[in-house]
């Protein structure tokens, strides 16, 4: 029924489309960060890998990975990661589904797919960011093994949650015995306190009321 493809810098135009139609028809527009033509481009050449989910010949989802390198913009610079690790590091960058596809476990198939093409690189760091406001973005990160580890200023001064995950390896599972409690989303002081006291988020309850972030104390170790 879908078909993945890497894209290429041919496909900046179909990039450059979906984003803005996704964008148009979002209500709250602070959830979606829009990419420069620069960065896509950067992205479908050596800097990154990008993808598509097709239907029917209709391109109705797109994802970029991002390799930072040497370039300014290093999320791994918001963390403790020496320096000469910055460079095995990549960015789970975005993905955007159109409207009408949502709901069909596309970004599930895109991160999987996303990961085992990786398995050949040397990236051994990734990250990436949601809005706090965003509990199906959240959700869809932490099953993919990401773990949202601080609060972070970006994109012009949005609030972000900034999510890390070792590669190739994936975190350990959780301990049962381990102390867990509940934050909701909208309280970002409560979670800007927990993440400064060792803790990290391990799941989401999603409530229309009010979305919790599930957390644990756990210390952060980087694998290298």
């Amino acid at each position: 029924m879908f078909e993945i493809r890497r894209l290429g810098p041919e496909d900046l135009g179909l990039i450059l489309e979906m984003q803005q139609r996704i964008y148009s028809s979002l209500q709250d527009k602070s959830v979606f960060q829009r990419s420069t033509s620069e960065f896509i481009t950067y992205c479908l050449g050596e800097g990154g890998r990008c993808y598509s989910v097709q239907h029917r010949g209709d391109t109705i989802v797109y994802r970029i990975v991002y390799f930072p390198r040497d370039r300014a913009f290093n999320l791994a610079k918001d963390i403790p990661l020496p320096p000469d690790e910055q460079a095995r590091v990549a960015h789970w960058d975005t993905i955007a589904v159109l409207p009408k596809w949502r709901g069909f476990g596309l970004s599930r198939l895109m991160n999987t797919h996303a990961l085992s093409d990786l398995a050949n690189t040397e990236i051994r760091h990734l990250f990436a960011t949601s809005s706090p406001q965003n509990p199906y973005g959240i959700r869809s990160l932490i099953e993919t093994g990401f773990r949202p580890i601080r609060l972070i200023l970006k994109f012009g001064g949005k609030l972000r949650l900034l999510f890390y995950r070792p590669y190739p390896a994936d975190w350990c599972l959780a301990n049962a015995h381990m102390t867990e409690k509940e934050v909701p989303l909208s309280a970002t002081a409560d979670l800007e306190a927990a993440f400064q006291n060792g803790w990290i988020g391990t799941g989401i309850k999603i409530d229309k009321a009010a979305p919790r972030l599930r957390m644990q104390h756990h210390p952060i170790l980087f694998d290298y």
